[in-house]
């Protein structure tokens, strides 16, 4: 039991005694939700465009999740689409970081401080982005960030909390401590995974490899995956879902953390080459406002026939993500069980059904580029 931390993370960004570590960023999240007070009949505003975990993390402490539409440039919620929605009874807003582009920070802060309301910067997204030139996850009262397998800074699995309301800070660290660490099977099988994941930077094998491990996660639970069968079914807690970040990713933390901004650089350099292909075609490319850095996380443009592309895209052996197949990815169908009824969001629903993403880690090059989208 306890928390384990490191002596620092990335100093020059975040002060080390404002630092909690998880076993995943969902769990950063509800703890901070925790220490926020959030409970039983209470509201949270959260873009209708993310992750399901991140509604789950609301309905386990017996809040409402209420969702605000998205802008169609930046996939980010917005002061107009949130304003609406604050009742007497919201308590915290979830300001999303979507692909790597932090949302109006300023403007959300504005407009939380005038209702009495806490901002969380979900930067599962965002590490190594900025805000007006401050780091993103420094902008608002708490935020939380992943180290799952797509990010820059990655430790299989992982979850970092940062908190900036100073009178939160010990509130989080009474949770934290109490949280006990995941086993050393656990651990190990998780580490066996990350020696196996460079694997799926080969195209050849990249389909295979994600079918085989939601395969294996989802079904079997033979493998340690981001998201367990009854997270995606269910709006109860799982079972082992409260951990703190184990020794093992915690090591592997140190060491590909000094590997951020060259990661982030990276991206960026290959998002300019797609960008230059996509405008010679007249296709929309990423929206880049003057007060953000778009870290690149994921290169989404839009396609007439989503389904269509990806197929092609697994046939041509051409990495394509498919961010976001619903308003809480990846559920399809039915989600009433976490309060979002059909029609809700309609810019999200539209991203929903046009956006793909390229994975800038993976470099396509613009023959491959080429072949996707030529006519058949």
């Amino acid at each position: 039991m306890g928390e384990f931390k490191p002596m620092t993370f990335l100093p020059e960004i975040f002060a080390p005694e404002r630092l909690f570590f998880f076993w995943k960023g969902r769990v950063a999240l509800y703890t901070i939700l925790k220490a926020m007070g959030v409970g039983e009949g209470d509201e949270v505003i959260l873009p209708g465009f993310t992750c399901v975990v991140v509604a789950n993390a609301v309905l386990y402490l017996g809040a409402r999740p209420v969702y605000a539409d998205i802008d169609p440039l930046t996939y980010n919620i917005t002061p107009e689409t949130v304003a609406s929605l604050i009742t007497p009874k919201t308590k915290v807003i979830i300001a999303q970081n979507t692909f790597g582009l932090s949302p109006d920070l300023d403007a959300l802060m504005s407009l939380a401080e005038r209702h009495g309301l806490y901002v969380i910067e979900d930067c599962a997204h965002g590490l190594g982005g900025s805000y007006k030139g401050r780091p993103a996850g420094t902008n608002t009262h708490a935020s939380f960030f992943s180290t799952q397998w797509s990010k820059p800074v990655t430790t299989g699995l992982g979850g970092i909390a940062y908190i900036s309301d100073d009178d939160l800070l010990p509130k989080v660290a009474a949770i934290a401590e109490t949280l006990p660490r995941p086993g050393l099977l656990t651990e190990s099988i998780l580490a066996g995974q990350r020696l196996v994941r460079p694997l799926a930077d080969n195209p050849h094998l990249y389909y295979a490899l994600v079918d085989a491990y939601r395969f294996l996660t989802q079904k079997l639970g033979l493998s340690i995956g981001s998201s367990v069968g009854d997270e995606l079914n269910s709006v109860t807690m799982p079972e082992n879902y409260l951990l703190g970040m184990g020794k093992l990713q915690h090591k592997a933390l140190q060491k590909t953390g000094r590997t951020l901004k060259a990661a982030v650089r990276r991206r960026q350099k290959i998002a300019q080459k797609y960008d230059a292909f996509f405008r010679e075609r007249g296709i929309s490319v990423p929206y880049r406002p003057d007060y953000a850095e778009h870290t690149m996380l994921r290169y989404t443009f839009r396609v007439p026939d989503k389904a269509a592309i990806l197929q092609k895209a697994q046939r041509l052996h051409i990495p394509l993500g498919d961010w976001f197949v619903s308003p809480l990815h990846p559920v399809e169908g039915d989600l009433s069980r976490w309060g979002y009824r059909a029609g809700q969001c309609p810019e999200s629903e539209r991203a929903c059904r046009e956006c793909v993403n390229l994975l800038p880690e993976q470099d396509v090059s613009l023959g491959q580029l080429k072949q996707l989208l030529s006519a058949d």
